[in-house]
């Protein structure tokens, strides 16, 4: 490892060729040597600089080399700053022991050696610069975890104005679908009426070419209803805090065969239900899945009585539903385009609707966390699945 340029080695004693060797022997070492000619001196210097070691020398008058040691450990910054020193030979084992009380890491006999101290002080500084260097990287990773924390809360607060300034518009856009769903409704129904009214009153009276016209106002009229009926519905979805609650979707499917009753009596259908869980859900928003499914399965056939399936089964963390019918089934190519709003695959006139109900059951899943798709390899038909996140 190189030697840091910036590394300061402290030199102390009392005579000035002592200092002039030791400043030879060091001076290629690429330090910084400065020299204190008494243990005073020597404090003064540490006041004001960071050395990597401390060459002292014991015998010095006024303060020798083991008192200005203990000063050097009293003070908090210098409590760790390596001290070698430097004695005569010939010093006792007992000053030697005090000297290692004191703190120093080393002794060394004069005359000095000048390869021992060279090697000494190479490893030292090496740790001086290595503890310097840690201490660059704990000081940058603190500005960094300070800058990336100031980021995540800048980018929290947006993150937070973004989320209520969404909420306000959803609730704005709410009360304006409710509104305008409301105030649409109120004319097409009094034209609907009217329309009724007119046709009664003129039944055999009407050419066979006014009374198609007429009946194509009044559809029309009709189906625009309708659309503002499922677009009101299809806005209000996610809408709002969700409110789940437990559902018995067993109970839930019953209930949904019940409302559509008269279809599925017209049809002639045979609907199976096998068995059904219960679940954390919203279940007026999971009874509006399951009606356009199996009215969806109903609805796309061909002749012959309509025959639907549908099944549950629990995954790892889900339950997934299926509705499989023997319908006119779906190509491939078009699985994404039937969930687009308004996304439509046949003409008006040979099946009714207005494309929003398999929209209306992505947005409903999406919002309980789950997914819809189309069974991709199917053998007759149509098979929808979808899921709903299950804990336990």
């Amino acid at each position: 490892m190189e030697i840091a340029a910036n590394a300061k080695i402290l030199i102390v004693d009392d005579e000035p060729n002592n200092l002039l060797a030791l400043e030879a022997i060091l001076a290629d070492m690429g330090t910084q040597l400065v020299r204190a000619y008494s243990g005073k001196e020597a404090l003064r210097h540490l006041l004001k600089d960071d050395f990597a070691i401390i060459l002292l020398d014991v015998q010095m008058p006024t303060m020798d080399g083991l008192e200005t040691a203990a000063l050097i450990r009293e003070r908090t910054l210098t409590r760790f700053t390596p001290i070698i020193f430097l004695t005569a030979a010939g010093r006792t084992e007992t000053e030697i022991s005090r000297g290692y009380e004191m703190g120093a890491v080393d002794y060394l006999l004069k005359p000095i050696i000048p390869e021992i101290l060279r090697q000494k002080v190479r490893v030292l500084v090496d740790l001086f610069q290595m503890n310097a260097e840690i201490k660059r990287l704990n000081f940058e990773l603190i500005e960094s975890n300070m800058d990336l924390e100031r980021r995540v809360q800048d980018r929290t607060a947006a993150l937070e104005a973004q989320s209520l300034d969404l909420a306000r518009s959803n609730r704005e856009l709410a009360q304006f679908a409710t509104a305008a769903s409301h105030d649409l409704q109120e004319p097409l129904r009094t034209l609907s009426t009217y329309l009724q009214l007119l046709g009664k009153n003129n039944k055999g009276r009407l050419s066979a070419d006014d009374q198609e016209i007429f009946g194509v106002v009044l559809d029309s009229a009709r189906r625009m209803r309708q659309l503002i009926i499922d677009l009101l519905a299809f806005s209000q979805v996610g809408v709002g805090e969700r409110k789940p609650g437990q559902v018995d979707c067993g109970a839930l499917v019953e209930k949904v065969l019940d409302q559509i009753k008269g279809m599925v009596e017209e049809r002639g259908a045979k609907i199976s239900v096998g068995p059904m869980p219960v679940l954390n859900a919203e279940a007026v928003l999971l009874g509006q899945v399951f009606q356009n499914l199996i009215g969806n399965a109903l609805k796309f056939q061909k002749g012959g009585a309509p025959v639907v399936e549908v099944s549950a089964r629990q995954e790892q963390g889900r339950w997934v539903f299926g509705v499989r019918d023997e319908g006119i089934g779906i190509a491939p190519e078009h699985f994404e385009k039937v969930f687009e709003l308004f996304g439509r695959l046949h003409a008006r006139d040979d099946y009714p609707g207005n494309g929003l109900g398999l929209s209306l059951c992505k947005k409903v899943v999406e919002r309980h966390g789950g997914s819809i798709w189309l069974d991709p390899t199917p053998a007759k038909g149509s098979t929808f699945y979808f899921s709903i996140p299950h804990k336990g």
